[in-house]
């Protein structure tokens, strides 16, 4: 998907470029048509996580997927319609068709695994509404940063930018903010020695609700960092605003930092009734701030989450194993 794109009638596509089976070609091929623009977005609708950045020809072997897909893009979808498995913490999903069960990537997982690897593309959420009732508008958006939010005075090339540098939340409704104490928002980077402070707020609209917040440490759910409406009365409310503190990080190496808003006892069934997307949890995070500790400049730390890297052709039965499941 890219963007802006000028529609040309009567052509085939209506002027879009022609598909190619090499993502690269096509992240290419958009950013150079219609003679580029510095500020062209361009992101993976999605995405197979194994094939696209582990596994290109999906035959189980970790072979670097398609090498240097990711410097060519801005983003990928990280959510698009199904519940969220940020907080999980597995690689794969086994799926059922008729009788037959199948092995499904965690797009959430690796992404995060792929960000323990130094790769920068961020995440984003959307509807994937392809019709007005079931699969329909709402559920999964993106929140861009905007310096002002009255839609005439809207700059597209300003969203863009700040889309590219990762200033955004992905929500199925929740209202999340996350800075540092200097003012760092999310895909920005900051220094800090030691511990990093987190401001974390949360609002909700009054058909939602939320009663867990998690802070991931390089992907990694800190149980020091799992604050519950049970374990910490005190830190939630039940107006608008739902949570609302500052938490302190501790850390001895550089770090990228995900707040997860969620719902562990709620659906979105009051918004969204009948509709499947009404079995949704009500759940927010943002793209990771990274925390530089040394001042050497950010360096990833590449754990892999406890898993190998998520890859093609994984069966059922190994994926169980894997999982102890």
């Amino acid at each position: 998907n890219s963007f802006p794109l000028k529609s040309v009638p009567y052509t085939q596509d209506w002027g879009a470029p022609v598909f190619e089976l090499d993502p690269r070609v096509n992240a290419l091929n958009l950013k150079r048509h219609q003679g580029g623009h510095p500020d062209r977005w361009i992101h993976i609708n999605h995405p197979d996580m194994a094939q696209n950045f582990t596994d290109a020809d999906r035959d189980g072997k970790i072979d670097g997927g398609f090498v240097g897909l990711g410097t060519m893009i801005d983003a990928i979808e990280t959510q698009n319609y199904s519940a969220s498995m940020i907080l999980e913490g597995k690689p794969y999903l086994i799926r059922r068709r008729g009788t037959r069960e199948y092995t499904q990537p965690v797009r959430e997982f690796s992404w995060l695994q792929n960000l323990n690897r130094g790769h920068r593309y961020w995440g984003i959420a959307v509807a994937d509404a392809h019709a007005v009732y079931g699969n329909g508008v709402g559920g999964w958006r993106t929140y861009v940063q905007s310096s002002t939010d009255k839609p005439s005075e809207l700059d597209w090339r300003e969203l863009s930018r700040n889309s590219k540098n990762g200033r955004m939340i992905l929500t199925t409704g929740p209202y999340l903010e996350v800075s540092t104490d200097d003012g760092t928002i999310a895909g920005g980077t900051t220094r800090a020695n030691g511990l990093v402070s987190l401001n974390v707020k949360v609002q909700c609209s009054t058909w939602l609700d939320i009663d867990r917040v998690q802070v991931l440490v390089n992907g990694r759910p800190w149980e020091s960092l799992n604050f519950t409406r049970k374990t910490h009365p005190k830190f939630f409310q039940d107006g608008v605003v739902k949570f609302e503190r500052s938490i302190d990080v501790p850390l001895s190496q550089d770090a990228h930092l995900i707040v997860v808003a969620y719902g562990e006892n709620s659906d979105l069934s009051k918004g969204f009734g009948t509709s499947s997307q009404a079995k949704l949890k009500p759940c927010a995070y943002n793209n990771p701030i990274f925390i530089d500790v040394d001042g050497g400049g950010f360096t990833p730390n590449g754990d892999t989450l406890g898993y190998p890297l998520v890859r093609g052709s994984v069966s059922v039965e190994e994926a169980k194993k894997m999982m102890g499941e």
